[in-house]
């Protein structure tokens, strides 16, 4: 994967924090034609780019658009940008965009997005699908939100201990050891997690815990 930022140390952090988990090789890009030729020599996973870069336009264009390389599907970009509380109409998401994620996220929050970004699938911070219509195509299906104390569906106070886990990556036998329950118990919390925060796997409710939703291609 590439991380696209013109700020040199705010390039490298992104790029150590995740090459740290292990889960991909991290390259760091600091300019549009510099992700385009990392591009054409291969790397064809994701690119976190920084919603000020520089001609980033033109990267949307060229890895989304009809000049997308040949031999394989376009490459998702997602922006970085403005913690996820931002209003929308503030920062605005191009066409061509996969999604936005804060800048300040955590790693966690970051390597699952890239996971569900290659998948196919968009993220979008929470903050923004309550303000706008940019989920409309869930809004039927999507649970109130849980987060809430006291409204409907509201997490209970152990579904939301076990989802905080979830959000940093432990498996069910780790969140069993922490809290102190079986594998059977861990399994119904779990369940109980993904049906009222609306999600269908460990990492949608893992990106959940951490403010970012997922959005079906």
């Amino acid at each position: 994967m590439s991380i696209a930022h013109h700020h040199p140390l705010i390039r490298e952090a992104l790029a150590q924090s995740l090459a740290r988990r292990g889960e991909f090789a991290v390259a760091g890009h600091g300019d549009v034609d510099e992700v385009l030729a990392w591009v054409r020599d291969g790397g064809r996973s994701v690119v976190l780019a920084s919603r000020t870069l520089p001609g980033v336009g033109r990267l949307l264009a060229a890895l989304k658009g009809t000049e997308a390389p040949p031999g394989g599907p376009g490459v998702p970009v997602a922006l970085l940008g403005e913690a996820g509380g931002a209003r929308p109409a503030a920062v605005g998401l191009p066409p061509g965009a996969s999604g936005y994620l804060p800048e300040d996220a955590d790693a966690s929050a970051l390597s699952h997005a890239v996971h569900t970004l290659a998948s196919g699938a968009a993220v979008l911070p929470a903050s923004w699908i309550r303000h706008t219509g940019a989920a409309a195509v869930r809004a039927d299906t999507r649970a109130p939100d849980t987060r809430v104390p006291g409204g409907p569906l509201s997490l209970s106070l152990r579904e939301r201990e076990v989802l905080v886990l979830l959000g940093q990556g432990l498996t069910n036998q780790q969140i069993g050891k922490r809290l102190g329950l079986g594998a059977g118990t861990v399994k119904s919390y779990i369940s109980a997690v993904y049906t009222k925060c609306g999600v269908d796997n460990r990492v949608q409710a893992a990106l959940f815990a951490h403010g970012i939703e997922v959005l079906a291609a």
